[in-house]
């Protein structure tokens, strides 16, 4: 999670080639704004659970706001109600982008422990409405100052998390960004540096992060923040793998997405619909667009 985007004020739509229309499996219908009831805050990194019926997001991570996990319930595929923070997960420090297999390892980004452990990432087991004392995944840290991993996305059986490693050198924005993938090994997530090769076709000079991926591992979807001073672009791109061990081929932005700080996808189970955020006025909130 990009301790995004406050400090990020110089908003504008760089100019942009002619693209090429999207193949079938990348075209979208009119984006559809989501309601959260009982809930007026901000709404960022939306999570929707593998099986449709819960909804994780966080408030503002500004500098200056109190970032916490939060929860709803699925009333219809726009509506969802309030539940409230998620017990047992949130601390004083910034907890948000929560990811979660079927099974209910529930993991999410914290700077709790960051400047004695230089780890961000931490799981725990969410149960009807609250989750466990959550855990440090230290073995998913590169250990080195500047360096942390700011988004995940858990895969449905458990088995691997997709993570952003950026570098911090002041400021909220990293100086770079890519995605790359950790292994559930003796009950713990290892970064898997063998797995770089999964995301060559995604990570290039500009940021990548906020990963989602589909229920049958062969879809991902992306954030791709691209930067030529003064103007800044953030945009939602999907790719595709003929297998779940294959590397992603070269992925297509998704239209109709527009608007200001467009970020943080997520699939419905049936992976025709995606669920994500963008800035509205003077707020975040979460929309989504379907097949």
């Amino acid at each position: 999670m990009m301790l995004r985007w406050a400090a990020i004020l110089l908003l504008a739509a760089c100019a942009q080639a002619p693209e090429p229309a999207p193949p079938d499996w990348a075209r979208f219908g009119q984006p559809q704004s989501v309601t959260i009831r009982g809930y007026e805050g901000d709404a960022m990194e939306p999570f929707l659970a593998r099986g449709g019926d819960v909804l994780f997001f966080n408030n503002s991570n500004a500098p200056s706001a109190q970032t916490d996990l939060h929860w709803a319930e699925r009333t219809d595929d726009a509506t969802f109600q309030y539940r409230g923070a998620v017990s047992g997960a949130n601390s004083m420090a910034l907890d948000g982008v929560a990811s979660m297999s079927a099974d209910g390892r529930l993991c999410f980004i914290s700077t709790r422990s960051y400047e004695e452990t230089l780890g961000t990432v931490y799981c725990t087991t969410w149960r009807d409405g609250s989750s466990e004392a959550p855990t440090l995944q230290d073995d998913v840290s590169v250990r080195i100052p500047g360096r942390l991993m700011f988004d995940l996305e858990v895969s449905i059986d458990g088995s691997t998390l997709i993570v952003a490693d950026g570098e911090f050198r002041g400021g909220a924005m990293p100086a770079s960004a890519d995605l790359r993938q950790a292994r559930w090994r003796d009950d713990r997530f290892v970064l898997s540096p063998e797995d770089d090769a999964l995301f060559a076709a995604i990570n290039t000079r500009a940021l990548e992060y906020a990963a989602a991926i589909s229920a049958d591992g062969l879809t991902l979807a992306f954030t791709r923040l691209e930067s030529q001073f003064p103007f800044v672009r953030t945009s939602i791109w999907l790719a595709q793998r003929d297998r779940t061990d294959a590397p992603f081929d070269a992925p297509v932005r998704v239209d109709p997405i527009e608007g200001e700080l467009i970020e943080g996808p997520t699939f419905s189970p049936d992976g025709n619909t995606i669920y994500y955020h963008r800035k509205t006025g003077d707020r975040f909130t979460i929309w989504r667009i379907t097949r």
